[in-house]
């Protein structure tokens, strides 16, 4: 056990403090910044906090409620009155205002009104207008019901089985899961890179003739796959501090991540089902890396064991508007393709325990027998050098040629 555990930490170490993995520690993060920042840009170019005239014909506006606070990341834009048009469009030319409103003498019974400007009134000035102007209709209306009418309605959005619901509000809950399976699957790909290269580099460079006198090949492999599987979890622990603490900075100054949680639920699913696919991937690389003689050769093998665990995100629409379909269901159990269906779907839908227990315990046995090919291909192709190991000689009985 200690040299398995030796064997861990040199791998750890060796992945861990390379210049490779740290570039590819901070990118994901670095992509984050750089989209928020994107964003954060795109939104304050729409805050045009120019005031915005009016000419109220319609005679409701004469001594105006004020509009009704934006939500951030929005800035109030004033709204100033005029006595006609003549006012208004000499104050637009002059860069007074960004627009104004004419608001005619039948509004209240044709409900259009007209816009003049230069530039057109972007979105977040624009709806702070239509606020005023809802606020002011509304000003001897019950001020709960006022308050109702302006903030719009919530929709909740239930699932035909009537077992899940969810609302505008709680978006997150339903993308979290998705964010967490295709993070996963990024860091499986990446750990499992990493074993299958050294792997590979080790029969190449013939350091294998030299580890074998010291440790046996199971407890070589068993401590490359812990290594490798410590190195994924450190990317996953990584980025999900890192989009915390995004989650607790910003919700400060926006409403939509306020309500942002993680379900117990979800939780669990990552424990029995998403970290047994993290294990038995890299153990499967480790076999693909045992049993080529190349790495790029390894390369190739890898790409075929990707194209399954990306069947959900190509049926991601049939998974979202039927969780509970037969397809679905199968696709839960199958384990490459469980991980993300799984996933999709709890974040729609809620999911019996009797179809968790199976998937997590079809997920444990897969990890525990790719572990068990991992080691047995390791034993058969550790010295053969430059000959590869074929498959059927994996499963083969031993003293027995096939």
């Amino acid at each position: 056990m200690n040299k398995t555990f030796l064997v861990a930490l040199q791998e750890y170490r060796q992945h861990v403090f390379n210049r490779r993995f740290l570039l590819g520690l901070m990118s994901v993060p670095l992509v984050v910044v750089l989209m928020v920042g994107l964003i954060l840009l795109i939104v304050s170019m729409q805050n045009n906090t120019t005031p915005l005239g009016y000419v109220d014909h319609a005679g409701f506006l004469s001594d105006p409620l004020p509009a009704p606070a934006p939500e951030p990341p929005d800035k109030p834009v004033p709204m100033v009155p005029y006595a006609n048009e003549s006012q208004a469009d000499s104050a637009l030319r002059t860069g007074q205002i960004q627009a104004y409103y004419v608001v005619p003498e039948d509004y209240l019974s044709a409900g259009k009104l007209s816009v003049v400007y230069f530039t057109a009134v972007k979105a977040p000035a624009r709806i702070q207008f239509y606020d005023f102007l809802t606020a002011n209709l509304l000003r001897d209306t019950d001020p709960a019901i006022a308050e109702r009418l302006v903030e719009g309605s919530e929709v909740t959005v239930q699932s035909a089985d009537g077992k899940r619901s969810v609302s505008t509000g709680d978006w997150f809950i339903v993308i979290f899961p998705m964010i967490v399976a295709l993070g996963f699957i990024i860091a499986m790909f990446s750990t499992g890179g990493y074993l299958m290269q050294a792997v590979v580099d080790e029969k190449e460079n013939r350091t294998m003739e030299v580890i074998i006198t010291s440790v046996s090949p199971d407890q070589f492999m068993a401590g490359k796959i812990i290594g490798d599987i410590a190195v994924g979890l450190t990317q996953i622990v990584v980025w999900g501090l890192f989009i915390a603490i995004g989650v607790l900075v910003g919700r400060d100054s926006l409403d939509f991540l306020r309500g942002v949680q993680v379900s117990s639920q979800t939780i669990l699913l990552i424990v029995v089902i998403i970290f047994p696919s993290f294990v038995m991937v890299a153990a499967l690389m480790a076999t693909i890396g045992a049993t080529v003689t190349e790495a790029r050769e390894g390369q190739q093998m890898t790409g075929l064991l990707g194209m399954p665990i990306w069947i959900p995100y190509m049926l991601m629409y049939t998974l979202m508007n039927n969780p509970n379909s037969p397809i679905a269901i199968l696709l839960s159990m199958i384990p490459l393709t469980a991980p993300l269906t799984i996933l999709v779907r709890d974040g729609v839908t809620l999911l019996p325990a009797w179809q968790i227990a199976l998937s997590a315990a079809v997920q444990i046995l897969a990890a525990i027998g790719s572990i068990w090919l991992a080691g047995r291909a390791f034993r058969l192709g550790m010295l053969r050098y430059g000959k590869r190991l074929k498959w059927h000689e994996i499963f083969a009985r031993q003293g027995v040629k096939s």
